[in-house]
């Protein structure tokens, strides 16, 4: 899927805010910490408008008497990775139309059109800056290669037969989570919604190796640069960064830093999306707002794509150091 690292590194980043507020519960904080590994698949997930509210009132309904081995703490790791997800995609898809123009013309943009040369440059540059090039968990330092060369063992297999065999692993195995493969005895019924249901690798690996080995200088001014994507001296983002570190600044103050991220980089506006975005989430989760106020703090329902950008302040031309 597009945008993979951004959309992972948006929700690291929430979480690493939200362990440090006072303005979210301990359950929260219990299930991004004990589940980290699903609150990141959460983070990756499609479709998380039409289920994140079901899945957490079950898991507020549920709390008190969960036990282990019921899934309660997983799902609700995920649907907070998935409240970051869809702030990546409400701050972001807005920019990749207006920068990338082309790449949506005559109602292209979809998943079999692939990521678009403005996304790739993002999860290219987060990958570099928040990430040290692959020496920061989730990835490695082979994650962007052409053919996985920095790891030491890439010598010894062909790495692209174990890439399409893995492939191959990988949709047998979700094809196996789907109730119809045991349970549907039409062949007719049963083949539908096999190649219905079978996901296709459409993104385009090389591209992203290519843009991390051998970047445009000219995308990086546009996509970058002048839009002003990410800038480390932004008081969101140091927090981030020094808690990252394992050393939280403690002379930056969350609420300030959180308000006055509204107008500074596009990044720092998606970590304020996200970070509120769990905020209300955790007031729904203790009772506190109602179901329509959740949904429309949360921006579920609403299209990706409002009529303009989102203004951002001039500042220097600073964006990926």
């Amino acid at each position: 899927m597009s945008e993979h690292i951004t959309h992972t590194v948006v929700q690291d980043d929430c979480v690493r805010l939200a362990l440090q507020s006072p303005a979210i519960c301990e359950a929260f904080k219990l299930c991004l910490t004990r589940h980290a590994d699903i609150a990141r698949l959460g983070a990756v997930t499609r479709s998380g408008d039409k289920f994140t509210v079901r899945l957490l009132r079950e898991a507020r309904e549920r709390w008190a008497t969960r036990k282990d081995g019921d899934l309660v703490e997983e799902k609700l790791a995920f649907v907070l990775g998935w409240r970051c997800h869809l702030a990546a995609d409400r701050q972001f898809k807005p920019i990749y139309r207006q920068l990338d123009p082309a790449h949506f013309a005559n109602g292209g943009g979809g998943e079999a059109d692939g990521p678009s040369d403005v996304s790739v440059l993002h999860d290219v540059i987060v990958f570099r800056e928040i990430y040290g090039s692959g020496s920061e968990e989730p990835f490695s330092l082979a994650s962007l290669d052409y053919q996985l060369e920095s790891h030491p063992a890439a010598s010894s297999v062909n790495v692209s037969r174990a890439e399409d065999l893995l492939q191959a692993m990988w949709q047998r195995s979700l094809l196996g989570l789907q109730a119809f493969v045991e349970k549907e005895a039409n062949f007719d019924t049963w083949q539908k919604l096999f190649f219905a249901r079978l996901e296709p690798f459409e993104v385009d690996v090389d591209r992203y190796a290519r843009a991390y080995h051998h970047t445009s200088p000219d995308q990086m001014r546009r996509y970058i640069v002048d839009n002003h994507f990410y800038h480390a001296a932004d008081p969101l983002i140091a927090l981030a960064r020094s808690i990252q570190r394992g050393k939280p600044d403690r002379s930056i103050n969350l609420d300030e830093a959180v308000k006055a991220s509204a107008t500074q980089s596009q990044y720092a506006q998606a970590l304020r999306r996200g970070y509120l975005y769990l905020v209300a989430a955790n007031e729904f989760f203790e009772g506190r707002i109602d179901e329509a106020t959740l949904k429309s703090r949360s921006d579920l329902g609403k299209p990706h794509v409002p009529s303009a950008m989102q203004p951002t302040a001039k500042q220097p031309a600073r964006s990926a150091q």
